[in-house]
């Protein structure tokens, strides 16, 4: 049986392993379209302070084994240093959710957790548009496919610190 809960800071390894699995850094253009997902990981620490200030990190457990977790936080959480996410104020003054990372275990045998994570933030926070900012250089075809699969649309483009242009894509209240 799964459950969606809240994260925890006793989840931050589970979540931590998770997220390196899909880690875009290293990787060549083409190696990325076929196995790149998440832009880069965060650290534990960074983590660990997510479980507290951001207001929609749940993890889906299976067995009592992480299998997937969705970090995502409403616009009025959005760190000051983060300005590729405050950019969005420019194409939606909110308020709104934004979809930091999302990410299942690789190989995993629960089908469509992903998916069910993003039902149940739909549910928690109804009325809200979400956003999700997805790599375009190289361009992250998986992450890119996915969130078009769950109704995002592409709505702008914005330069970030890191040299990597970013899409932006915008999934409607429900």
């Amino acid at each position: 049986m799964s459950e969606i809960r809240p994260a925890t800071g006793q989840d931050v390894p589970a979540i931590h392993s998770l997220a390196e699995q899909w880690v875009l850094q290293g990787l060549s253009s083409a190696e990325a379209r076929d196995y790149g997902f998440l832009v880069s990981n965060f650290t534990p620490a960074e983590y660990r302070r997510f479980t507290q200030v951001a207001n929609a990190f749940y993890v889906l457990e299976h067995e009592g084994q992480v299998e997937a977790f969705i970090l995502a936080l409403t616009d009025d959480r959005i760190s000051p240093d983060d300005p590729v996410s405050l950019s969005i104020h420019d194409y939606d003054p909110g308020p709104f959710l934004l979809v930091k990372q999302i990410c299942s275990r690789r190989g995993s045998s629960v089908r469509g957790a992903a998916t069910a994570l993003y039902r149940f933030v739909s549910e928690e926070f109804s009325g809200l548009p979400q956003y999700a900012a997805i790599v375009l250089e190289p361009e992250n075809t998986r992450s890119i496919g996915f969130h078009e699969k769950s109704g995002f649309i592409r709505c702008c483009e914005r330069d970030a610190p890191d040299g990597r242009r970013r899409g932006i894509w915008r999934r409607s209240a429900s």
